[in-house]
This record gives structure tokens, C-alpha cells and sequence, in this order.
């Protein structure tokens, strides 16, 4: 009999340390990351990550349309995590149930405005929208030359302007989303709508991601474009002639961290969200993204200095954008 209970209890061993063997195979299973802001960014942050844990990854830039469209639409499933976004991303994801609580220790610092109140997705930084000129650009035009530059949405409507401005398309950009999203909180859907088509109307192109829309100002092909600020700011830094207003109320983002439900290593996104919240990694970010950080002992970046983020729209909420956004999207085709 005890001949029979012992094979029993070595069956049982052998079965712990099986699953055990397999639970570890598979935490070294590559890390899948869908990045939302800038790949070059976001590939040195995940090699760092990679360095400090041994965790491997796979990468995958996406404007925030193209991954709420593979997530929500297409039901894709083996991505662990949503680096980055605007918030109303983290938010659509949540209320399709497509992501998991997860509060990491360090979000207890950071105000409540920034995160999640259920714990879905957590605040990394923050931005706002704005209006880029390319002064060099600018002041080679015979028609701009003498014109005051441009701080307010409608003043990108001016004739001279026809063509020379880009903007980015709500239905593949989080930029262009933030863009339309905001301006229906603030003047009402129709108002909106019908300002966006007019902006559409006067641009070369619309751009399927926002940085783009400051890579082609930055580049000289337009003489103004609307992106995010740190867009904009990190041309700037590297050294091209690029002025920055932002728009009397204008929009902005939480750029947030989600972790999914149908990832296959969700104990590496934890330690990646925990990575990314963390104060060095949070300091390097801040001083290379020029974006706003949302834990109050970050040090801002030098260059975001003179921002007045009083010019923004205060009242703008993500969760009302994640809510509209199909109803928003559909008015904004019907009206082309």
C-alpha cells in the first residue's frame, strides 16, 4: 500500500515541477509590445528593459487608430501590452473588457487624473496639441513672409495657407482623434466637424500618424502642420527652425500604459508597466520625449519651460472621447 501511495506522491511531484518547467518556458516567450509613440523611442526603452530582466520582446509600432482597429475591430489576441496612446485608447480597450487591472506600486504617486480609478491603465506622461510653423519655411514665402503666425486652429485657414499646412486623420491617428474629440467638448460635434473638414480641405495631406505631420514640418514640405507638442519639440532639439503654439483650449493627452487580456506573458508586462513608472526610466523618458510627466517628482524638460498649460482645454475628458468615438468618426465621414 505504501508502494502505491508513494508512486502516487512522485506522480504528483512530477507533475508540480512539469507545469513549473512549462510556466518557465513559456515566461521567456517573447514580450509583444504594441508602441504607440515613436519606435526608436520605444525600442531603446524596451532594450533597456531587456538588459535589466533578460526578458525578450517583439515590437510593433502602430499609430493608436491601427491598434485599436487590430485590437477592437479584428479581435487580435497574443499582444501583451499598449505602450503608449492617448488615454481614450486605454479607455476603449477597458470598456470592450480587452485589458486587465494592473496598479503598480509607483501609481499610488501619481494624481488621480492621470490614471485609470479602476486600476485598467495607468498615465506615463502627458501632452498637449499645437500648432507647428517651420520658420524657415515661413519667411522664404512671399505670401507668409509678412503674415503673423499662426496660434489659433481657424488661423490656419487662411488663403495664403492653402496647401502649405498638414494635419492628422482622426480615424488612423490618436493626434488627429485628440484633435477632433477635443474640439467637439469644446464647441459641440457639428462645430467640430465642420472646422476639421475646412482644415482638411486647406492641407496637402492628411497624415496617418502625428509625428509624421511633424516630421514633413520639420522637414520642409509644410509651413505648418498640428501634432503634439513633444512632436515637435524633439525636431526642435535636433535642430530644425520650428515655432510651437498652443491653441486657446486646446486638447491633450495622457499617453498610458494597458496591459491585455489576451497576452500570453502577463507576468513580464507587469514588470514592464513597473519598469516604465519607475523614476529613473521616468526621468530618461522625460528629458528625451518632451513630454510632461505625470508623477509630481519628475523634472520637466527645459524646453517645455515657457509652456503655458493654462491655454489648455481643462475640462477635456478621455472617457467621453472613448465613449464617442464611433459615433464622432461616423459623423466625421458622413461629412466628406
Amino acid at each position: 500500500m505504501w508502494k502505491k501511495g508513494l508512486l502516487v506522491l512522485l506522480a504528483a511531484i512530477g507533475i508540480f515541477f512539469g507545469f513549473r518547467f512549462i510556466g518557465e518556458k513559456k515566461s521567456n516567450q517573447p514580450l509583444k509590445v504594441y508602441v504607440i509613440f515613436q519606435e526608436d523611442a520605444g525600442r531603446i526603452l524596451l532594450e533597456t528593459f531587456k538588459e535589466k530582466t533578460d526578458q525578450p520582446y517583439d515590437i510593433i509600432r502602430m499609430s493608436s487608430g491601427e491598434a485599436s482597429y487590430h485590437l477592437l475591430t479584428l479581435g487580435k489576441t497574443g499582444i501583451d501590452v499598449v505602450l503608449g496612446g492617448p488615454a481614450d485608447l486605454h479607455e476603449q480597450l477597458k470598456n470592450k473588457s480587452k485589458s486587465i487591472r494592473y496598479s503598480p506600486a509607483a501609481a499610488s504617486s501619481i494624481p488621480a487624473k492621470y490614471k485609470d480609478a479602476d486600476g485598467y491603465w495607468t498615465g506615463m506622461y502627458m501632452g498637449a496639441l499645437a500648432i507647428g510653423v517651420n520658420q524657415t519655411v515661413w519667411q522664404q514665402d512671399p505670401q507668409l513672409k509678412g503674415l503673423p503666425l499662426p496660434q489659433r486652429y481657424e488661423d490656419l485657414l487662411r488663403p495664403e495657407l492653402k496647401g502649405k499646412i498638414e494635419i492628422p486623420d482622426p480615424e488612423t491617428s490618436g493626434t488627429g482623434y485628440t484633435l477632433l474629440a477635443s474640439l467637439a467638448q469644446q464647441r459641440g460635434d457639428s462645430d467640430a466637424i465642420a472646422l476639421m473638414q475646412a482644415l482638411k480641405k486647406q492641407s496637402a495631406s492628411m497624415t496617418f500618424a502625428g509625428n509624421t505631420s511633424a516630421q514633413h514640418l520639420a522637414e520642409g514640405e509644410m509651413a505648418a502642420a498640428v501634432s503634439f507638442l513633444s512632436d515637435q519639440l524633439r525636431f526642435k532639439n535636433s535642430g530644425y527652425n520650428i515655432s510651437s503654439f498652443i491653441p486657446p483650449q486646446a486638447g491633450w493627452e495622457i499617453g498610458a500604459v494597458s496591459i491585455l487580456k489576451g497576452g500570453n506573458n502577463t507576468a513580464a508586462a507587469k514588470k514592464l508597466v513597473d519598469f516604465m513608472l519607475s523614476h529613473d526610466v521616468q526621468t530618461d523618458y522625460m528629458n528625451t520625449a518632451f513630454s510632461f510627466p505625470v508623477a509630481p517628482d519628475i523634472p520637466v524638460n527645459p524646453l517645455l519651460a515657457p509652456v503655458k498649460l493654462e491655454n489648455l482645454l481643462a475640462t477635456y475628458r478621455f472617457d467621453l472621447a472613448a465613449e464617442q468615438h464611433e459615433k464622432l468618426l461616423a459623423g466625421w465621414r458622413t461629412a466628406e
